[in-house]
């Protein structure tokens, strides 16, 4: 059976240590679940950076926000499961 991988998007910016973070824990989490990451960098659209410049990262997930600001991989994999993201075989 082939699994489709859930996008993932995630908003954030340039020198965002947390978005960094963020990143790397979903690289980290990539290993159990079928996922792709779609990044947005907020600075290059004013309405993404109105909505979330206060709240980065931001982690989308079948069109609803699940996380943001910082995050553990307790509370990812959390999002991931209730996203019904596919786990890996």
């Amino acid at each position: 059976m082939i699994v489709t991988p859930t996008e993932i998007h995630v908003y954030g910016k340039p020198g965002c240590s947390s978005c960094d973070e963020a990143l790397e824990l979903l690289d980290d989490t990539s290993a159990r679940f079928t996922f792709t990451v779609v990044r947005h960098n907020i600075l290059g659209d004013e309405a993404l950076f109105e909505k979330y410049r206060y709240l980065v990262p931001v982690v989308v997930i079948g069109g609803i926000e699940r996380l943001r600001s910082r995050f553990d991989p307790q509370e990812l994999e959390a999002a991931l499961l209730a996203s019904k993201v596919p786990r890996r075989e």
